[in-house]
């Protein structure tokens, strides 16, 4: 008699409970404009863009790139796994996990230079700026794919969680789409604050989610 194995089993199994943890830290150092009022942040939320609490030059600035990075990087982490499976679909998530985590790594990396909603920018943070917003919008264009796949693939009450969260972070993206294309800065912060809280609760999401990727059973050996 010979015995083989799922097919469908992942090649590199990471306990479930790690990859929900390792998730809610990247989900709670991605919220990190929660941190604006205990450093004295001056950028107005409603006014300016999350971003602008990453400049150099504003209180608190570290801690906030701090928390860019370290989403970032465990983003790029919880797609490891996903990537070394054989199943087209997690792939695809790991692709959008690692849109995300790349994207909002480099945006740690490559801050603003400017507050532009605390006065004139000068012509030189112009460079870093169009950097900054490119990889930030890799990020979140990797997690509104993330977050939509997401939908498709639970069911039950965690797909109805999966849903609010995919139509909260994917209206606030269109919505900034638009502003922008008016010559707007994306409505502010006040619909980047929902929408990183969106994509802080689809890490989460995702992360749980992978219970269902567990193999279940296993071929059984024939004669």
């Amino acid at each position: 008699m010979r015995s083989t194995r799922s097919r469908s089993a992942p090649r590199s199994a990471v306990p479930l409970s790690v990859a929900v943890a390792v998730a809610v830290v990247a989900a709670l150092a991605n919220a990190n404009f929660l941190l604006a009022p205990l450093v004295g942040a001056r950028v107005d939320l409603s006014v300016g863009v999350i971003s602008e609490l990453s400049v150099p030059s504003e209180p608190g600035s570290v801690w906030f790139r701090l928390g860019d990075g370290t989403a970032g990087a465990l983003g790029l982490l919880l797609a490891v796994p996903l990537w070394r499976s054989a199943s087209r679909h997690a792939r695809f998530r790991a692709v959008c996990l690692a849109a995300f985590g790349l994207g909002t790594l480099v945006s740690a990396l490559v801050p603003l230079t400017c507050a532009p909603s605390l006065g004139p920018c000068p012509a030189s943070s112009a460079g870093a700026e169009l950097v900054h917003d490119g990889v930030s919008v890799v990020a979140t264009t990797g997690a509104v794919l993330g977050g939509l796949e997401l939908v498709l693939r639970t069911r039950g009450p965690l797909r109805v969680l999966a849903l609010a969260t995919a139509l909260v972070s994917t209206g606030c993206g269109l919505y900034e789409v638009v502003t922008f294309a008016r010559g707007g800065n994306g409505g502010g912060g006040d619909s980047q604050r929902w929408q990183v809280l969106a994509v802080s609760a689809w890490l989460v999401l995702e992360a749980v989610s992978r219970r269902g990727d567990r193999p279940g059973r296993t071929a059984r050996g024939r004669a």
